[in-house]
């Protein structure tokens, strides 16, 4: 009976494990970064799951090979909310910690007493030519320009510490955001352009290398079509890779094996609807990082199937999905989508790159359930939407109107705005205006717009005199009912 350990890694971050596999380009841009003095910063970035804290925790191992290098690991996780001294407060305790010093006391101000007193005393105590390395792990927690603190507060601060000490004080900065957020923390905190590397899947040999682990510790025999079997559902996906493998591993080992277990193509396939189910958590964060149009051309793709379609094609599947209007925000998402490694190009057109992504958004977010995501593709006309809606509740029916005509005009997928628009016409009497824009709406979301329509054409038949006219509606009323 063999006694061996699984050496995949399928909940947590590698760190500086031998399942570290790849990302020496990240590795060599840090150093180049680090090895030019008018430089002190980097940006990492890439989607989450991606590989991003184990790249920083294997900086932090690494970098105290290349020389006089003190890497100090920084977590923003679940900081959001902090202010600009809990934050610093944080940093000086991590930087104290690693230096092998006493616990600062940086007072009732930690911001100034950090940045005046605190730091220049810590780098000058520094041996010469030795530098820190902060490595800034989820900092899009504290770049979001949502908060208000980022803005006013902690981005000017720590434009202050960029230029303390370039020589001596180093940044690295990891981040998982869109990329059009990159533009606002360069301008926001770097004023300009800092370097920038992103993250992206493994190429097929550091894949290979990853699979093949298990062959490392002499617990799996791996042949190459068991391996390639794992790259056609991955395509280097590093935790979708370490997933596969893991339940692989776990699948092999539950009859207790006399001899090493050789895995086969089938073994692969018998694992994917655990390796889904058991990354649904993660996946699902995955999903809620893409912006709403990314969302429903990723959901619309997903569901056309493995093959490669054009914009031609995508915009035709949409319509006949409901969406009549192929806006700009979704003309443009198959390119972000590209960037971020979700879609590749191919014979003209798009089609996933990881197929394991693909069936799961086809399971679990088919375009018939993220029709609200339509509603928010538009931001602007979103915000005539929820103006609108505060509007109707204060009574001011007509001012809603137009905010709900200008939302429709901007975005004219919004189905919150036809409803509410409805809504309010059918209760100031303008039935017929109601039923023109709901058999409009009917025409490409039946089930949104039916039951208003059927009680846009009640009232019509109630408020006419004329049997035919009356007839005739109540047919359609007919004809409509479920």
């Amino acid at each position: 009976m063999l006694n061996p350990i699984n050496p995949y890694i399928a909940d947590k971050p590698v760190y500086d494990s031998a399942a570290f596999i790849g990302r020496s380009d990240i590795v060599r841009e840090v150093i180049r970064m680090l090895h030019h003095d008018e430089d002190n910063a980097i940006v990492l970035y890439g989607q989450r799951h991606i590989g991003k804290t184990s790249a920083l925790q294997h900086l932090k191992v690494h970098l105290l090979t290349q020389g006089n290098y003190c890497p100090i690991y920084v977590d923003l996780q679940g900081k959001a909310s902090w202010t600009v001294g809990q934050v610093i407060s944080e940093l000086a305790n991590s930087i104290a910690h690693t230096l092998d010093q006493a616990k600062p006391d940086l007072g009732e101000q930690p911001e100034i007493t950090f940045i005046d007193t605190w730091l220049p005393n810590v780098l000058q105590s520094l041996p010469e030519k030795r530098a820190l390395v902060l490595l800034f792990d989820e900092f899009e927690v504290l770049a979001d320009p949502k908060i208000e603190q980022a803005a006013m507060a902690l981005f000017p601060y720590l434009r202050q510490l960029l230029d303390r000490d370039p020589k001596h004080l180093n940044f690295v900065f990891a981040m998982g955001r869109n990329v059009d957020d990159i533009d606002h923390i360069a301008v926001s905190l770097f004023r300009g352009i800092p370097p920038i590397k992103r993250l992206s899947l493994f190429n097929q040999a550091d894949t290979t290398t990853l699979v093949r682990l298990a062959e490392a510790n002499n617990s799996l025999n791996w042949p190459d079509e068991a391996v390639e079997c794992v790259w056609r559902y991955t395509q280097g996906h590093p935790f979708l890779t370490q997933q596969v493998c893991f339940h692989v591993w776990e699948q092999a080992y539950e009859v207790n094996p006399a001899t090493m277990p050789t895995i086969s193509p089938t073994d692969v396939e018998n694992v994917i609807f655990d390796v889904l189910d058991a990354s649904r958590k993660p996946l699902t964060w995955l999903w809620n990082g893409l912006p709403p149009a990314e969302r429903v051309v990723a959901s619309a793709l997903a569901s056309a199937g493995q093959q490669s379609h054009t914009e031609q094609a995508l915009e035709k599947w949409l319509y006949e999905n409901g969406i009549r209007v192929f806006i700009r925000e979704l003309q443009n998402a198959p390119c972000l989508l590209q960037e971020w490694d979700w879609l590749e190009s191919a014979n003209g057109g798009y089609r996933f790159r990881v197929e394991l992504l693909r069936r799961w958004i086809m399971e679990n977010k088919p375009l018939r359930r993220i029709q609200d995501e339509l509603d928010r593709i538009e931001p602007v006309a979103d915000s005539f939407f929820r103006t609108a809606q505060d509007l109707y509740q204060a009574g001011d029916l007509d001012s809603a109107i137009k905010q709900l005509r200008e939302a429709i005009g901007l975005n004219p997928n919004h189905l919150g705005a036809h409803q509410l628009l409805a809504d309010i016409l059918l209760a100031q009497g303008q039935a017929g205006e109601a039923r023109v824009l709901l058999e409009k709406l009917y025409n490409y979301q039946p089930l949104a717009a039916r039951s208003r329509l059927i009680q846009s054409l009640l009232v019509l038949a109630q408020q006419t005199n004329r049997e035919k006219q009356q007839l005739k509606l109540y047919e359609q009323v007919l004809a409509l009912e479920p």
